[in-house]
This record gives structure tokens, sequence and C-alpha cells, in this order.
């Protein structure tokens, strides 16, 4: 099995760039974000990318939706969507 390493902070900049470039009209999805990274073994780090997401969320950085708006990382069964925070929200 092929296995790929990326740092925290690739990670969290791949989150960022993404969710910046949909800007606040739309989101992205945390296994789109996983894929670019990690390529074929990305379902392997999909919990990795939203562990940090859901960081990033209690940061007021990014929200996460899974069929309803705003839900915690631990609450979404897979992948969750993605997006910008708006700080007038």
């Amino acid at each position: 099995m092929k296995v790929m390493k990326k740092s925290k902070q690739e990670i969290k900049n791949k989150i960022l760039t993404f969710t910046k470039q949909k800007r606040s009209e739309k989101s992205v999805s945390s296994s789109e974000v996983t894929r670019n990274l990690f390529s074929d073994v990305w379902n392997n780090h999909l919990d990795s990318v939203k562990a940090i997401s859901g960081k990033f969320k209690n940061k007021r950085l990014v929200k996460t939706t899974q069929k309803r708006p705003d839900i915690r990382i631990d609450e979404g069964k897979g992948p969750v969507r993605l997006s910008i925070f708006k700080h007038d929200e």
C-alpha cells in the first residue's frame, strides 16, 4: 500500500487555499481537498483533513456543513462541505 505523508501545515494551507478560491458563495468537499493532497490514497487521510477543518471551524476560519448548516466535524459522517467563514455572520 502506498503511503503519502503531508505536514499539518500543508493540509492547513490547502484547506484555506481551496475555501478562499471558492469564496463564500460556494463550498468545497473535504474529500476534494484530501484527493488533491493525497491522490490515490486520499481515503486513508480524510479524517486528518476533517480534524484540521474542525480546528479551523473552532477558530471561525471555515464553516462546515453536511445536509444542514454549521455542523461539528464529529457529527459528520464521511466528507463534509467547507467554506470560508464570513466575519459578518
